[in-house]
């Protein structure tokens, strides 16, 4: 397991990358706390909550790019050209919740980060990609995409039901061996406890 950091932006930090968290948390959760799940859902999405959040970044970029933090504008007004627009963020949701999204897998080539790359250069420019391994909790062994067997095998009871029933033949075919070829005394005489001869005592 790679050094434990108290936010995923520090992992860049160390290959110095410029990179920020940003999270309704005032401190660093501990491990595994407040984490996804493996899948993604599109029904428990809540895509007004997403355009509230996408507003409420863009608005604090904004603000402190040009200048006006504590100024009482609304950048990114609902009825002005640059308000969120909610088509948009439903296209994205619906390729983020189609795409597998495990970084340890992501290549440079990867649809993911073809789109991503797309979209920063339709809107900035001097757009590069720089694939890095980073240092993290875990390390992964797999591919993102596989196939699963899963076979449905006995019961211990049925193996030793089985064992009863193959010990009753064997012994059922060992009886009539014995019965038909030397007759039922050898057959009883197998199971009989030997005596042993007593010695006489004479005086």
């Amino acid at each position: 397991m790679g050094i434990k950091v108290a936010w995923e932006h520090e992992q860049f930090s160390r290959q110095r990358v410029t990179a920020a968290t940003l999270s309704e948390l005032s401190v660093a959760p501990d491990f595994l706390e407040s984490t996804g799940g493996l899948s993604d859902s599109r029904h428990i999405v809540n895509e007004a909550s997403i355009s509230r959040s996408v507003k409420l970044v863009a608005e604090s970029l904004a603000r402190h790019i040009y200048g006006q933090e504590g100024k009482s504008i609304d950048i990114f007004a609902d009825d002005s050209s640059l308000s969120i627009n909610p088509s948009y963020i439903r296209s994205w949701l619906q390729f983020l919740l189609a795409t597998p999204r495990v970084a340890p897998f992501l290549s440079k080539n990867d649809p993911l980060i073809t789109a991503l790359k797309k979209e920063l250069a339709d809107h900035t420019v001097d757009v590069s990609v720089q694939h890095e391994v980073l240092d993290g909790m875990f390390t992964f062994y797999d591919s993102t995409s596989s196939r699963l067997h899963i076979y449905q095998v006995a019961s211990v009871t049925f193996d030793l039901l089985l064992l009863l029933v193959l010990g009753s033949y064997l012994i059922t075919l060992f009886s009539f061996l014995v019965i038909t070829t030397r007759g039922l005394d050898d057959l009883i005489s197998l199971f009989r406890r030997p005596t042993s001869p007593r010695k006489s005592k004479t005086v």
